[in-house]
């Protein structure tokens, strides 16, 4: 068993703030408290494999947890953890999946009872209080919790893995106003959740870069746009209707093959700009039908196996192996989605 403050804490019934204290000779901590976590640290380290038998290889047990709203991405993301199976399992991690309503606080508090023996916690999180206290309290116990895709900065979370999603939202304004050219009129931004951090960067991103440099263009935001396909649909004809002649659409989630649909049937297709987020078989096909212009993807399998290696580094407190590469916006157009 190697000697990290997580064992640590577990064999002396304490918590991983408690073994720092008493590590950092704290003079706070009571006396008795601290002689048990010495002892705790001389076990640990004493622990020894039987004679001629392999030392035992602990699994340890890690949680994916992802919201419970209708988005086409994370049932993708979901996907991706189930056919992550090896790889996990090539490194001793035990994932478990769970789909929690964050909407509800009451949910919330409830469901942090489920989480509390694992050794780690994957998390894509909405911007509510209760959620941030989640990860706190979850910190706490001595389970550290790592935000993918989406953030929540000003909670205790250990680490962050995602793309820079307000350059990602740059990324789209710089395309869709470089397509748009000299013409003049109304851009349309169908944004999901602002419970969702992601959603909220790629916005601003992108209204930044057409302040800056495209003041041929006025946009529109349409908040809390529906992310299922049929929902989309059903409101993209809506708003369609509300804003004729529009020159472009950038859509900040999910629901990008029921917007092209609508506008197939709006017959704005061709003269409307649309740029989306993920590279999906429907979006491939909306590309090649030039319906959709550009479509900004990441590797999201690629990330989930990165934030199990980051939750498995952090329970063995190996930080400076948390120096990850910021994973990359990938661009794709009609003649390189097919390559």
């Amino acid at each position: 068993m190697p000697a990290t403050r997580l064992t640590i804490a577990r064999v002396a019934g304490v918590s991983i703030a408690t073994v720092d204290r008493v590590l950092r000779n704290d003079t706070a901590v009571r006396p008795e408290t601290a002689e048990r976590v010495h002892a705790a640290l001389e076990s640990v380290r004493h622990t020894r494999a039987g004679r001629g038998r392999p030392a035992k290889v602990n699994a340890f047990r890690v949680a994916f947890l992802l919201p419970q709203i209708p988005s086409q991405f994370l049932d993708q993301v979901e996907r991706d953890i189930a056919l992550s199976a090896s790889f996990f399992r090539e490194h001793r991690i035990t994932p478990s999946f769970y789909r929690c309503d964050f909407a509800n606080q009451r949910d919330t508090t409830a469901f942090a009872e489920t989480v509390r023996d694992y050794d780690a916690v994957i998390l894509v999180p909405l911007d509510y209080p209760w959620v941030e206290r989640f990860i706190d309290e979850s910190t706490e116990a001595g389970a550290p919790v790592v935000t993918i895709f989406s953030d929540l900065p000003s909670s205790r979370r250990a680490f962050h893995l995602g793309v820079d999603n307000r350059m990602a939202g740059r990324t789209a304004g710089l395309l869709l106003g470089r397509f748009a050219g000299a013409r003049v009129g109304t851009v349309l931004v169908l944004s999901g959740t602002s419970r969702l951090h992601d959603q909220v960067e790629r916005r601003t991103g992108f209204a930044q870069i057409l302040e800056e440099d495209f003041r041929n263009l006025r946009w529109v935001v349409e908040p809390d746009f529906p992310e299922d396909e049929d929902s989309a649909r059903l409101a993209a004809i809506g708003v369609l209707a509300r804003y004729p002649g529009l020159i472009g659409i950038y859509t900040t989630g999910g629901g990008t093959a029921g917007i092209g649909r609508a506008l197939q049937e709006s017959s704005q297709a061709r003269q409307t700009i649309f740029v989306g987020h993920g590279l999906s078989a429907e979006a491939r096909e909306l590309l090649a039908e030039r319906v959709l212009d550009v479509v900004l993807d990441q590797d999201t399998r690629g990330m989930v196996h990165s934030a199990g290696l980051v939750a498995l580094n952090l329970v063995n407190d190996v930080r400076g192996s948390l120096a990850l590469p910021k994973p990359m916006v990938q661009i794709y157009l009609r003649e390189n989605a097919h390559a």
